[in-house]
C-alpha cells in the first residue's frame, strides 16, 4: 500500500474515533401543533394579532426616536453634556412628570430647553 492509501486509511479511522469536531444541529423547541382545524385558526390568528401589535409598536417607535434624537441633540448642544446625560434627562422628566418620554421630548424641540 502506497504512503498516501496508508495516511488516507489513517486519517479515516482517526475521523471515526474522534468525537465529532461540530456537535449535531441543535432542534428546535417543540411546537404547538393543533390537532383540528379550529386548534390551527385560532392559533394562526393569535399569531397575526402578535404580529400586527408588534408592528405598530415599531412603527410608533420609528416616529418617536427621530424626536427624541433631536431632542437629545437640543439638550446636548445647550447643556454642553454628553448624549447619554441628555437621554437620562429626559428619561427623568418623563418618569418625573408621570408623561410619555416622546411627549417631553416634543416640548424640548419645539422650546428648546428641558
Amino acid at each position: 500500500m502506497s504512503q498516501r492509501r496508508a495516511s488516507v486509511f489513517q486519517s479515516e479511522s482517526l475521523a471515526e474515533s474522534r468525537p465529532h469536531a461540530h456537535p449535531a444541529p441543535v432542534e428546535p423547541p417543540e411546537r404547538f401543533l393543533p390537532e383540528t382545524t379550529e386548534e390551527y385558526l385560532l392559533d394562526a390568528l393569535e399569531r397575526l394579532d402578535a404580529s400586527e401589535m408588534r408592528a405598530g409598536h415599531l412603527t410608533t417607535a420609528l416616529v418617536h426616536s427621530r424626536t427624541i434624537g433631536a431632542a437629545v441633540g437640543v439638550l446636548m448642544a445647550t447643556g454642553k453634556i454628553t448624549e447619554a446625560e441628555a437621554f437620562d434627562r429626559l428619561r427623568e422628566a418623563s418618569m418625573g412628570q408621570n408623561r410619555k418620554l416622546h411627549v417631553i421630548a416634543q416640548e424640548v424641540v419645539d422650546r428648546g430647553t428641558l
